[in-house]
């Protein structure tokens, strides 16, 4: 209950824009605990990402040596599996993390002494909570995002464990002194595999909402008289036009790299360009015209199921690192 208490004071001292909930498991050991979660976990998941309802888990301190929470964990880490873990370790215990290198897990250690209602991450779970993307509300970089309500780990001493922290991706309360500002702020807001928050975030958001917004098309499309959805080089065409739709609306709200682009290419000819690095740095959507995808598919028609469209994106990052040239001279022109 302590904990818990910690977890609401530090969540909702980086505001009160995003509301939480608290998932009550019972009274059991870690272990047991690690197996609700999981079984919690299968049945939120079980229809996919339209129904999935739970994105990311601010888990309690001790499971950070549980083995079967780190097996739990993995069972996530595919790019379609949209399930967030944040984890506070320690630095007696973060190493066991970093071999996994994670994709899913956004692991932090505390600083040696914090208040006692301070519960470290919930500051960043929240703010990855937060992120309301739109064209007028850009979700910005997680790196360095302020954080309120929590202790920094202090830099005298400790300079050379932190930069080890932030070269295994584990992540931290430090200060923003090195901007002249007086903020606590997170360093650096990565996940285990390395890939910023953002960079992962982006990825949800796409497949979320491509598949939020075909679907759309798809049962709009069967109740309209005046404009129905058929399958046909049309209809193909048509779930295009609305996956690219999509993307742009990625692009303005900061999540996406590049312009949008689309292509009508068989996939083998779509895979080749893009090994040929031909779309590097944009979002692009490809459709497999309805000739070349019948023909090559051929029961596919007969039961409605098209698998002709790929996209390809480059999520949005922010700078992390900065090296700039200084040139000192004497010399004096004419």
């Amino acid at each position: 209950a302590g904990e818990l208490q910690q977890m609401n004071t530090t969540y909702w001292a980086q505001g009160t824009s995003r509301a939480v909930y608290v998932l009550e498991l019972g009274e059991m050991s870690v272990k047991s605990a690690v197996a609700a979660l999981s079984t919690f976990i299968d049945e939120d998941t079980s229809l996919g990402n339209t129904y999935q309802k739970f994105f990311s888990y601010l888990v309690p301190r001790e499971w950070d040596a549980e083995p079967t929470f780190k097996t739990l964990a993995n069972n996530y880490t595919s790019p379609g599996a949209l399930v967030k873990f944040f984890v506070t370790t320690t630095i007696a215990t973060y190493q066991e993390w970093v071999s996994g290198k994670y994709p899913n897990v956004f692991a932090g250690v505390e600083a040696p002494s914090i208040g006692a209602t301070e519960f470290s991450m919930a500051a960043p779970f929240q703010s990855s909570l937060a992120n309301d993307p739109g064209s007028s509300n850009m979700v910005p970089p997680m790196a360095y995002r302020f954080m309120y309500g929590v202790t920094e780990y202090p830099p005298a001493g400790n300079g050379t464990l932190l930069k080890t922290l932030q070269d295994n991706h584990i992540n931290y309360i430090g200060t923003a002194a090195e901007g002249g500002l007086s903020n606590k702020m997170l360093v650096a807001g990565h996940m285990l595999d390395g890939m910023p928050f953002n960079y992962w975030y982006s990825v949800a958001w796409c497949a979320i909402n491509l598949e939020l917004d075909l679907a759309n098309e798809v049962i709009n499309g069967s109740n309209t008289t005046v404009n129905p959805l058929y399958y046909d080089q049309q209809g193909i065409g048509r779930l295009q036009r609305r996956a690219l739709k999509t993307l742009r609306s990625g692009i303005s709200y900061g999540l996406i790299l590049g312009q949008v682009i689309d292509t009508q290419l068989t996939q083998e000819s779509f895979n080749a360009e893009y090994e040929k690095g031909s779309y590097a740095g944009n979002a692009v959507i490809n459709a497999v015209p309805f000739a070349d995808y019948t023909s090559l598919n051929q029961s596919d028609y007969a039961d409605g199921k098209y698998n002709g469209l790929s996209a390809v994106v480059t999520p949005r990052r922010g700078f992390e690192s900065i090296t700039f040239n200084l040139n000192v001279t004497n010399f004096v022109g004419a």
